[in-house]
């Protein structure tokens, strides 16, 4: 498991955030518009004002980090480490110092954020894991199926007789 020294402060990882956010410009995430102005601070995160929709915005805003009361740099180091070193669950909230039900929340916050029609991710898809069952337990192809008094341990085969 990595450190938790790769982000050594907050705000070096709201930077990061903010670098990687707005590399095309800053717009705002509701009304798609870049004329914005600077609305003060959220916190580490640069807050702006939309001046078309009058409303405001920091670079959490539209992202899977947003309402998340977790700091950046341990998003950033699970979010690592899970897909990296692919590390379990469990192993992820010893080390992040939370708990399960929030590294699964983290967890399944990025993977819908990465299957976001926005991305335009397409193409090949490469399947790591596969489990392939052993037949049709208990559900014989050409007969009736086996009532569970009659049948015999095991997970059966797949051979049609």
């Amino acid at each position: 498991m990595l450190p938790l020294k790769t982000f050594v402060s907050e705000r070096r990882a709201a930077n990061l955030l903010a670098q990687v956010r707005w590399c095309d410009g800053v717009y705002c995430p509701r009304c798609r518009t870049e004329s914005r102005i600077r609305y003060g601070s959220y916190r580490e995160f640069q807050r702006y004002l939309c001046k078309d929709c009058d409303r405001t915005f920091n670079d959490k805003t539209g992202t899977a980090f947003e309402n998340s009361v977790i700091p950046l740099r341990k998003w950033y180091l699970g979010v690592y480490t899970y897909i990296r070193l692919n590390a379990s669950i469990r192993q992820l909230d010893a080390g992040l110092a939370v708990t399960y039900n929030t590294v699964y929340r983290c967890v399944q916050r990025s993977q819908e954020a990465l299957d976001s029609p926005r991305l335009g991710l397409e193409g090949l898809v490469e399947i790591d894991e596969l489990y392939v069952s052993a037949g049709k337990k208990g559900r014989e192809c050409d007969s009736r199926s086996r009532s569970r008094g009659l049948s015999t341990r095991g997970r059966g085969k797949y051979m049609r007789r």
